[in-house]
């Protein structure tokens, strides 16, 4: 074997030490192979560097590479931050609303906190009356509930939340009037809290079905048109100021099984843009519409947009942690 060919090969033996001698004599023999089918048998050092590659760069060709495992508290610590900001900035959002909102806006009377757009009964009006005015402390529960997972990311946590979710859900259901329509859109997110880890860290490619994405569609078109109908009833300027905002919502529910993430973008954007709009469609020196119908609508849609940009979030860093490119 030439000189230039022995000195290549003792060099590569030297930078596999990292290899068993059994390793390292199966590497060294299948080089030298090589080197015998090389035009010149490997006699030109410069031959050998250009079609081998210098031995060090060739001896990392053979380094062991432990698969790095993908650790699931980090997926789910992932999950817990993206769901939980904007589901406490929405949370944040309805307390300023409903504490300090214009009374005609708040669709309040002058009577009290529970009764609401006429009605005298329901169970936020029963409340009152036992508590007085301490019942606006439970406008805070979506805050703070919002953050238990950032908190407390265990078992604990987690029963809270459920709690907090259900209380929620008994105000929204048996609440009365329309005030309780606002908690609606929060109350659902929270709920989507608890399960969407749950479900999402089932694998780690896990993606929402078509079959989620449908029913989505289906219950935001619901809610919108719900929505649109009974604003369009008490308000006074032009139709189209409710309609158009609502076919954008609509059209944008029905592209949601579609996956495309600027669609799910959009309609975040649009369901604020809807909630902003019917705040100050409220207001006295507007049109004193009822913003609870607006507020309904757009946030029900933000909700919806949030869950399915999360969602296309974590299927997006699956996918590039486990180069399924």
């Amino acid at each position: 074997m030439p000189r230039a060919a022995r000195n290549y090969l003792e060099q590569l033996r030297r930078a596999l030490d990292f290899l068993s001698e059994q390793e390292r004599r199966e590497v060294l023999e299948a080089t030298k192979q090589e080197i015998f089918r090389l035009p010149g048998g490997g006699r030109r050092k410069r031959d050998l560097i250009r079609l081998l590659g210098e031995p060090e760069a060739r001896a990392l060709k053979f380094e062991r590479h432990e698969p790095q495992a993908l650790e699931v508290g980090s997926g789910k610590h992932f999950l817990t931050r993206i769901l939980a900001w904007p589901i406490f900035a929405l949370a944040l959002l309805t307390v300023m609303v409903v504490l300090f909102a214009p009374p005609q806006a708040a669709q309040i009377d002058e009577q009290g906190f529970g009764y609401v757009a006429g009605s005298t009964g329901g169970l936020l009006a029963q409340l009152e009356l036992l508590i007085g005015s301490q019942l606006i402390w439970i406008a805070f529960i979506p805050v703070v509930i919002s953050l238990i997972p950032l908190w407390l990311p265990n078992i604990a946590g987690t029963i809270i939340q459920v709690i907090g979710a259900l209380i929620m859900s008994v105000i929204c259901v048996a609440g009365g009037g329309q005030l309780s329509l606002f908690f609606i859109p929060v109350t659902l997110l929270l709920w989507a809290q608890v399960f969407t880890p749950l479900l999402m860290m089932r694998g780690s490619m896990a993606s929402p079905g078509p079959a989620w994405l449908i029913c989505a569609a289906v219950l935001l078109i619901a809610v919108v048109g719900y929505a649109t109908v009974r604003g369009l009833a008490h308000f006074s300027a032009e139709p189209w100021l409710i309609l158009g905002p609502a076919v954008v919502l609509a059209v944008l529910a029905l592209l949601l099984p579609f996956r495309w993430n600027s669609v799910h973008i959009a309609l975040v954007a649009a369901g604020l843009l809807v909630m902003v709009a019917g705040f100050i469609a409220s207001l006295p020196g507007t049109y004193s519409a009822a913003l609870a119908w607006p507020w309904l609508a757009g946030g029900t849609s933000f909700a919806v947009g949030h869950l399915a940009v999360a969602a296309g979030m974590w299927h997006e860093r699956a996918r590039k942690l486990l180069a399924l490119f």
